[in-house]
């Protein structure tokens, strides 16, 4: 939200074709769904249409990204960590 995502945008991530993001963001989206279900297989489709958006080092870094999280939630999962209990304030 501090980078400007308005909360219609957040409420919709897990059905992106609803929200009012560019056709960048749309792109960046695309590809970040489809790598996370299917690393091994990104369509040339959706390389290309990155690539109308983005240069290399911005995919490499959304490619990074991407994976990233991806890693963090196979963690949370292998570990059960409830994401939605959060810690006790250390104050």
């Amino acid at each position: 939200r501090r980078f400007g995502v308005t909360e219609a945008q957040v409420a919709c991530l897990t059905d992106a074709g609803t929200a009012d993001f560019t056709p960048a963001e749309q792109a960046a989206i695309a590809f970040g769904e489809e790598l996370t279900k299917r690393p091994q297989a990104v369509s040339d489709a959706t390389f290309a249409e990155l690539r109308n958006h983005w240069n290399e080092r911005q995919i490499v870094e959304l490619t990074a990204v991407a994976c990233l999280f991806n890693s963090f939630n196979r963690f949370n999962n292998a570990l059960g960590v409830d994401l939605t209990v959060y810690p006790k304030s250390l104050a």
